[in-house]
């Protein structure tokens, strides 16, 4: 691999990492589209540990179709990527504090969520929706490992800014990137886990046709994708 450090090559990549100025950290926002807001996630104590949703934390072929109500899906979202601490950090670990990784999702069941394609603002705790209409199969055009399964309400799409983390990190930037987005991933398993639904990741995926969807800069990278049910 062409990012790979030795004992050569790891002194130069370090002191150029620790030099490079601090950036911007503010989550992105979609000001000016439409917006739903989520109920105000309150911390509480959970009915489920720690323990017992990674002993539960299961993929599935059949899932439910149903929308999880909006005070279920806040709660994932926030607890899996809300800000809980300043400079926007929160429950992803993050290579230097850089916040680069972005939660989109698709919802296509019927409920209180009109059908479209959504960010996740973590600083309003909100959705905006970035494309109107989305259905199951639309999603399956762009994702295609959602062809075998069954069911699902909703899709998430992780991406992250590439030039953000290149910039610090340079040729190490992808693979910082892939971390945050398994480590964003598993959250939104576990939280789905706590709050009586299942995420399943998804790898199989149209990079390309997925960034065109969702508009997104030519700086950002499509990371993983998984469904809800």
């Amino acid at each position: 691999m062409t990012d790979e450090l030795d004992e050569t090559t790891f002194p130069a990549w370090r002191d150029a990492v620790a030099a490079h100025e601090s950036v911007d950290v503010q989550p992105r926002s979609y000001p000016g589209y439409p917006r739903v807001a989520l109920p105000a996630h309150k911390p509480r104590r959970f009915a489920m540990s720690l323990e017992r949703a990674l002993a539960q934390r299961r993929s599935a072929s059949t899932l439910d179709t149903a929308l999880p109500d909006d005070a279920t899906l806040g709660r994932i979202l926030a607890l899996a990527h809300g800000i809980t601490a300043d400079h926007a950090r929160g429950p992803t670990p993050s290579a230097g504090g850089l916040q680069s990784i972005e939660l989109f999702l698709a919802a296509w069941s019927p409920g209180w969520l009109p059908a479209g394609w959504y960010h996740y603002d973590r600083a309003g705790h909100v959705l905006a929706r970035i494309v109107d209409g989305a259905s199951r199969d639309a999603c399956a055009a762009v994702i295609p490992a959602l062809v075998p399964l069954t069911g699902g309400a909703l899709a998430w799409i992780v991406i992250g800014d590439h030039e953000r983390v290149r910039a610090r990190y340079t040729t190490r930037a992808d693979r910082f990137l892939l971390l945050e987005a398994g480590h964003l991933m598993q959250n939104l398993c576990l939280a789905s886990v706590a709050c009586d639904v299942r995420t399943v990741p998804l790898g199989g995926f149209y990079e390309r046709a997925l960034a065109r969807t969702l508009q997104l800069p030519r700086t950002d990278r499509v990371l993983v994708a998984g469904v809800l049910g």
